[in-house]
């Protein structure tokens, strides 16, 4: 009796094992501070950031894994394009990136912006000797170029008002540029910089801040159409749960800890 007890636990282990849903989920290989931290593929499991803790937090709930990779925002944003993985952390709404993947709708085709996962802010750096600044509606002494980062939706906001944009991969390169005056200023997520300026505070004494963001957008997590098409009512589960972190009583543990 023993053994055919333990024969049906090995075998109903095994089938609950089988009805996990397993989701490949793309994030940056660059920090956004406390979202996801770290500037490699590596992932921290100690300290991996509030996002990857709260999706972590909601697997058993809903029968699912997530299976976390690393990689440039540009290829994650493909490889969601070609459904080569099904869901990615993060992107901001944008026209041209809704065949891209999808984003969180209401009943109309809006944006649901309740079901945004943050609010995060562009902002200008500029070295503390520089005359150069940001309005909120105009740069202020712009003569040389700013620095930012290729596939990110801010390179298109500086095009829009003719800024001599200097694109590049790499968040953190761009502050040895403006310290090496190859470039004017840096327009970034402060939520990448700040941190990097905190880490590294002997070229955070030679940069500062703007204090208008350039702009501050809701980002969201995107589901490939594959996965949404097999999936809706899981992938909607998951925007409900997973829902302002930024802001939501129930990570306030989570970002106190970060």
């Amino acid at each position: 009796m023993a053994k055919l007890l333990l024969f049906l636990l090995i075998i109903s282990s095994s089938i609950c094992a089988d009805n996990i849903k397993i989701i490949n989920v793309s994030y940056e290989n660059k920090a956004t501070y406390p979202y996801y931290l770290g500037d490699s593929e590596h992932i921290d499991l100690k300290k991996p950031g509030i996002a990857i803790e709260a999706m972590q937090g909601i697997e058993k709930k809903l029968n699912i894994k997530f299976n976390f990779e690393r990689k440039t925002s540009v290829r994650g944003q493909k490889e969601l394009e070609y459904n080569k993985v099904d869901m990615l952390l993060f992107a901001s709404y944008k026209k041209s990136r809704e065949g891209m993947g999808v984003y969180p709708k209401n009943s109309d085709g809006s944006i649901n912006t309740a079901k945004k996962a943050m609010n995060l802010s562009y902002v200008l750096y500029r070295l503390k000797n520089s005359t150069l600044d940001w309005d909120g509606k105009k740069f202020i002494n712009l003569t040389g170029k700013i620095g930012a980062t290729k596939g990110y939706s801010i390179v298109k906001f500086l095009q829009k008002r003719d800024v001599d944009v200097s694109e590049n991969y790499s968040n953190t390169g761009d502050v040895k540029k403006l310290i090496a005056k190859r470039i004017q200023g840096i327009a970034n997520q402060e939520s990448k910089i700040d941190i990097y300026l905190k880490n590294n505070p002997k070229l955070a004494q030679k940069i500062e801040k703007c204090k208008i963001p350039l702009k501050t957008k809701p980002y969201y997590m995107l589901f490939s159409f594959k996965f949404y098409k097999e999936n809706e009512k899981l992938a909607n589960k998951i925007w409900d749960e997973l829902k302002n972190l930024d802001s939501d009583e129930k990570f306030k543990s989570l970002r106190e800890k970060y």
